[in-house]
């Protein structure tokens, strides 16, 4: 089982776990709600000024309908100059510069957003997300407990941190915040391969294995889903368990 365990934290070590991130790619995560949408759960914000929303609006339409997050950055841009005081604008920005794999610039963004609100719970996942690409896990874990802070009922920032945990190997630690993302969103796919790695650590094949397959059922052709697998078959194979049983 060793190797298993192994396979599978270089795995997600790797893997990109910002579930807005990836809206419209799969279904690993669930689609993003709007910054603009989330003021109830965070500090009242004022709207965006008039002269930046025809900016925004072009820019969501590129990032999130014709999934060009290059195109998109170009009028975030625009908006954040026209209204350098709106947060969303910063989070949906940072979003793009994520789909694009550019974690540093996706960093400063997220950054911006929780400057100019520090209510903003989204920046501070999205800030969360974009250390741990660069696998500065300290600094994620506090961008993510303060976003956790600020909105608990995240499954994203809980799953979030505990990829940020067990990367570090503080698998212990991880196990309640990859259970509260599944309990809060049953259907995200994410949290069920941090769980398989949750119970590998805790010698329980059997159970890992549930998690895995869990996986593939919610995101089949998810970024995971051929490493998944690949943990699979180790596991049956080395346990005598037999495919989908």
């Amino acid at each position: 089982m060793r190797l298993c365990k192994l396979i599978t934290l270089a795995m997600l070590a790797s893997s990109c776990g910002l579930a807005v991130a990836q809206a419209g790619k799969s279904s690993q995560t669930p689609p993003p709600n709007p910054p603009a949408s989330s003021a109830s759960q965070e500090a009242v914000r004022r709207p965006i000024r008039p002269e930046a929303q025809e900016a925004l609006d072009r820019a969501q339409e590129l990032l999130f309908r014709k999934h060009d997050p290059d195109a998109s950055i170009v009028e975030f841009k625009k908006a954040v100059k026209l209204d350098p005081w709106h947060g969303p604008s910063y989070v949906l920005m940072g979003l793009a510069y994520m789909q694009l794999q550019r974690w540093g610039e996706a960093q400063l963004a997220f950054e911006e957003a929780t400057k100019v609100e520090p209510g903003n719970a989204q920046g501070f996942l999205g800030l969360g997300s974009a250390l741990n690409e660069q696998h500065n896990y300290p600094e994620a874990q506090r961008a993510l407990e303060h976003s956790l802070e600020l909105n608990p009922a995240s499954a994203e920032a809980h799953y979030e941190l505990a990829r940020t945990l067990g990367a570090s190997g503080r698998w212990k630690a991880a196990e309640p915040h990859a259970r509260q993302a599944i309990s809060l969103n049953p259907d995200y796919a994410g949290p069920h391969a941090l769980m398989g790695n949750v119970y590998l650590d805790q010698q329980d094949p059997e159970s890992a294995l549930k998690e895995f397959r869990a996986y593939l059922r919610l995101d089949p052709e998810g970024s995971l889903a051929p490493s998944v697998k690949q943990i699979i078959a180790e596991i049956e194979k080395a346990t005598g368990t037999k495919s989908g049983h």
